[in-house]
């Protein structure tokens, strides 16, 4: 959206003018006093007559080069602003029209320069013209408080002075202070004055005033039909309030007047997209790049269309060229952050994108949010609990970021904050249903798994671990035959999960390492007999852990009948039966640490469930 702008910020900063004590003409004056109430096309008219009348009338000379800076002639204004100064050098409101011109023009050492030589020609000001004017060079200045004095004092000399009832307008706005009054007295005053129609209509929006907006925007419009920004602010307004039609034919009528303009294309496309028509949004941004190709903003608003279509790599590539033109876009490293995670599968690109958000703007809640996804997809939990927890402060209406941290909470057994986290998402209009309850948790550590001092810990050494492997059911003794045997090195998260999994674990809690842990192990297979072996390991200290599962073969008799017999006075009974084989699936977890203290030693290990002397080596 292109940003409001106030279209009479030149004649509304620095529009000023004095009548001297003696020897002007009175149609100078005149038209000082037009320009004093923003009549300025009258003021214009004047002030030419009074230049051809009389060619050493420095104030014909001013007005008019003032009235020029307000079409926007600002060279030809410079010129007639020399004349003036040449025909009065000690008139320091003529130099504070200079310094003016020379800040429109771009030059601001030299508006700074020319600004001094007024605020010393203007230190004892006597008429509320030459208050007025030290307003506009302290303000120019950064002098806000003498400014706000000097434009007061103005209107208590000269109440018609329209022009410092605007000025004083804004400071009352960045006061919040009652600015729209202010506007509404220079309205008053001259109710032609498009100008204080159009400053009162801004801060109309920045009080998310939409209708008085409107209806001002309006009114400049009808006093000049040409207004480029008053059409276009209106159709902001239009936008704001969802009148999306009227807002078009806004927009419409900028382009025929104003077809070079590149944020009106933008603000277009972006109804386009609002209202489900991709296409002609594509075109509008597309057309705005062509004209502005130094804009980030029509980048990531093209590349939101790319987005819809799932053209990835085109969206990718206009996120990357908005960086490039602006590294400070917080939204174009947020998106493009997505790409990454999401079809990109690069987990850590995407959280240097999302943590370059933050570092941006610290109160991006979806900054946070992402890099909470990054951290909850590796499955570390406490670290996305933290992420996701940022996310809320920063927006407290944030629903995915409730959502996400209730799994997160889930993930690492706290049941109870995750239903809380869950109401509060459906609390903010999250649909959530009802549902059967887990039959087995799976829980997680909450600490963060150190891949670089896991991998260091596997090492290339000298050292060697052999062992057997056996499992004793119903006094038979199993070995562990075809089995994979696993190797972790320990590290902090392990001997997390491990007094997790002593406490927790349970028929209905399952305790997991995550699955980045899980890959920092190395595998060996047992032989026939239970036998595996690791070698070149470092000292230090390792987990080993296989699940030996198998099928043991038993007996049992089954029942076919019998058969009764009459011995004398005793009725004998004989039951028959036969033996039948089958088997029982069998499944044991056997785990041991071990420790290596000397480079080149060899360990010797049985893992078995107890002592099995015949499993040992």
């Amino acid at each position: 959206m292109k940003r409001i702008v106030n279209l009479f910020s030149i004649l509304i900063t620095t529009s000023c003018f004095t009548l001297s004590a003696s020897g002007q003409h009175a149609t100078s004056e005149n038209a000082a006093s037009l320009f004093m109430e923003a009549q300025f096309a009258k003021a214009k008219s004047l002030s030419g007559e009074a230049m051809q009348a009389d060619r050493k009338d420095a104030l014909a000379y001013a007005i008019h080069a003032r009235t020029l800076m307000v079409d926007n002639d600002l060279s030809t204004a410079q010129v007639e602003l020399l004349e003036a100064i040449r025909l009065s050098p000690g008139n320091g409101v003529y130099y504070a029209f200079q310094a003016a011109c020379y800040q429109f023009q771009n030059n601001p050492a030299q508006a700074a320069k020319i600004n001094e030589k007024a605020l010393q020609l203007l230190a004892s000001p006597k008429t509320a013209l030459e208050y007025y004017a030290r307003g506009i060079v302290e303000e120019s200045m950064k002098k806000e408080d003498a400014a706000l004095a000097d434009y007061s004092k103005s209107i208590e000399l000269n109440s018609r002075l329209a022009l410092s009832y605007v000025k004083r307008g804004k400071i009352y706005a960045k006061r919040k202070l009652d600015d729209i009054g202010e506007y509404s007295k220079a309205i008053a005053i001259n109710p032609a004055y498009g100008g204080a129609y159009f400053t009162r209509a801004n801060s109309y929006y920045d009080k998310q005033q939409y209708d008085p907006a409107i209806a001002d925007y309006s009114k400049v419009i009808l006093l000049d039909p040409k207004d480029v920004d008053a059409y276009f602010n209106r159709g902001v307004m239009y936008k704001k309030k969802g009148m999306y039609d009227p807002a078009l034919a806004d927009y419409a009528r900028v382009i025929e007047l104003s077809p070079k303009d590149a944020s009106i294309y933008g603000n277009r496309g972006n109804i386009y997209l609002l209202t489900e028509k991709p296409d002609q949004a594509f075109n509008d941004y597309s057309k705005a790049i062509e004209l502005d190709p130094n804009s980030a903003l029509y980048r990531v608003s093209r590349a939101s269309v790319y987005l819809r279509w799932e053209q990835w790599d085109a969206a990718f590539n206009d996120y990357n060229k908005a960086i490039q033109l602006d590294p400070k876009n917080a939204d174009a490293y947020l998106e493009r952050g997505n790409i990454y995670l999401n079809q990109k599968q690069q987990p850590e690109l995407a959280f240097a994108d999302f943590n370059k958000v933050v570092e941006i703007n610290p109160n991006y809640s979806n900054g946070y949010l992402n890099m909470g996804v990054v951290h909850h997809n590796k499955q570390q939990y406490a670290q996305a609990i933290t992420d996701y927890t940022k996310a809320i402060e920063t927006d407290p209406a944030n629903q995915l970021a409730y959502f996400n941290r209730a799994d997160a909470y889930e993930s690492i057994g706290n049941i109870k904050q995750a239903n809380i986290d869950r109401k509060k998402y459906a609390d903010l209009g999250g649909k959530l249903q009802a549902s059967g309850g887990k039959t087995r948790q799976e829980i997680f550590p909450q600490g963060t798994f150190d891949a670089k001092l896991a991998e260091a810990a596997l090492g290339r050494g000298l050292s060697r671990i052999i062992g057997k492997a056996c499992t004793k059911r119903d006094g038979l003794i199993f070995p562990a035959a075809g089995v994979k045997v696993m190797l972790f090195p320990v590290t902090p998260y392990l001997e997390e999960w491990y007094a997790l999994r002593d406490k927790k674990e349970s028929k209905k809690t399952g305790v997991y390492m995550s699955t980045e842990a899980n890959k920092y192990a190395i595998e060996a297979i047992t032989n026939s007999d239970g036998r595996f072996s690791f070698e070149g390991l470092k000292p230090g200290k390792y987990f080993i852990q296989l699940i030996h599962s198998f099928n043991q073969l038993k007996t049992a008799k089954v029942y076919t009948g019998s058969y009764t017999a009459q011995n004398g006075p005793v009725m004998q009974t004989t039951n028959y039966y036969y033996n039948q084989d089958y088997t029982v699936a069998r499944e044991q977890r056997l785990e041991r640490f071990v420790e290596i203290k000397e480079d080149g030693d060899t360990r010797k290990v049985t893992m078995a469930n107890g002592l099995i002397k015949l499993c040992d080596f």
